[in-house]
């Protein structure tokens, strides 16, 4: 059991989405799994964090900033639209909270602030993905 825990923090970790399925597969309850799953999540964002000033610094010396701004993608525009509060709850779904708390910091969200809504983004996609996986675990089997 262990294991199994340990495997599902670890995909929570490096990507939240991956988690769920995996939990379904190996028979865990899924509201373990969504717990599990976002705690894996709100460490990798959290650790990130923590590190903030070396993680902004290495990733502003690769460019990482101006790449994103010259893009113009999704997550750009949400940054522009929304801020914190929508980058937060969306970098958890489309890139791990892990890359997206450093990319957040690289775009000048004050860490107090992307904290809370990274750990509320990674709860809210961890249930998600939890519940669609023991619904579809239920249908198949």
């Amino acid at each position: 059991m262990a294991w199994k825990l340990l495997t599902l923090f670890a995909l929570g970790v490096a990507e939240l989405w991956a988690a769920a399925p995996a939990g379904a597969v190996m028979g865990l309850d899924p509201l373990l799994v969504c717990l599990v799953a976002a705690a894996g999540a709100v460490s990798g964002g959290t650790v990130v964090i923590l590190l903030g000033e070396r993680v902004k610094a290495w990733l502003a010396k690769r460019g990482k900033r101006e790449k994103l701004e010259e893009r113009r993608g999704l997550l750009f525009r949400v940054w522009q639209r929304h801020g914190v509060v929508g980058w937060g709850l969306l970098a958890p779904l489309v890139v791990g909270s892990p890359l997206g708390a450093a990319l957040g910091l690289v775009l000048g969200a004050p860490p107090r602030r992307l904290l809370p809504w990274l750990a509320a983004g990674s709860i809210i996609w961890s249930a998600v993905f939890s519940l669609a996986a023991a619904l579809g675990k239920r249908l198949f089997y």
